[in-house]
C-alpha cells in the first residue's frame, strides 16, 4: 500500500515498526559477529524489536505494510560488510558500540516522528515500550563506553 493513502498517524507507526524491523535484522547479524554480554545483549534486542514489529503490523491491521523478509544473500552481506567495518577499523568493540547507538538511535527518532504525527489510544502502549526499550539500551551502551574507555586508558 502508498504511503500516501494512510494517516499521518498511520504512516508514522509504519515508519516506526520499519524502523524495529530493521533494527531486529541489525541486532539478529551483530550477534553473529560479537560474544559475551554484548551477544546477549544483542540477542535481546533481536526479540524485542521483532516481536514490536509484529505487534506494529497488528496494529495497522494490514500486514502488507511492512517489508517482507530481506533476502539472504543481502543479509549475509550486511554480516560480511560489520565484520569487515569491525576488521579495518581495528577497534571492533568501538565499531560495535558506534553502531548499536546507531541502531537505538532509529528507534529513538520514529518514536519521535510517530509522537508529533500523534498516538492514537491504541498504540501509546507500543510506544511506552519502545521508548523504555531504547532508554534501557542507551544506559546500558553508556556503562559500556566507560568500561570500554577505561580499558583503552581513556
Amino acid at each position: 500500500m502508498n504511503t500516501v493513502m494512510l494517516t499521518p498517524e498511520e504512516a508514522g507507526l509504519k515508519a516506526l515498526g520499519v524502523a524495529c524491523q530493521s533494527a531486529s535484522r541489525f541486532y539478529e547479524t551483530a550477534a553473529d559477529v560479537t560474544h559475551g554480554h554484548w551477544q546477549d545483549f544483542a540477542k535481546r534486542r533481536t526479540g524485542i524489536y521483532a516481536a514490536a514489529a509484529l505487534r506494529i503490523a497488528e496494529l495497522l491491521q494490514r500486514d502488507e505494510l511492512l517489508p517482507g523478509t530481506p533476502d539472504e544473500d543481502m543479509e549475509w552481506l550486511k554480516q560480511l560488510a560489520l565484520r569487515a567495518q569491525a576488521a579495518l577499523s581495528g577497534d571492533e568493540a568501538g565499531t560495535l558500540l558506534k553502531s548499536f547507538t546507531r541502531a537505538e538511535r532509529r528507534i529513538w527518532d520514529a518514536l519521535g516522528e510517530f509522537g508529533a504525527a500523534g498516538i492514537a489510544p491504541g498504540c501509546a502502549e507500543i510506544a511506552n515500550s519502545l521508548a523504555n526499550t531504547a532508554m534501557e539500551g542507551f544506559l546500558w551502551l553508556g556503562e559500556e563506553k566507560e568500561v570500554f574507555l577505561k580499558e583503552r586508558g581513556e
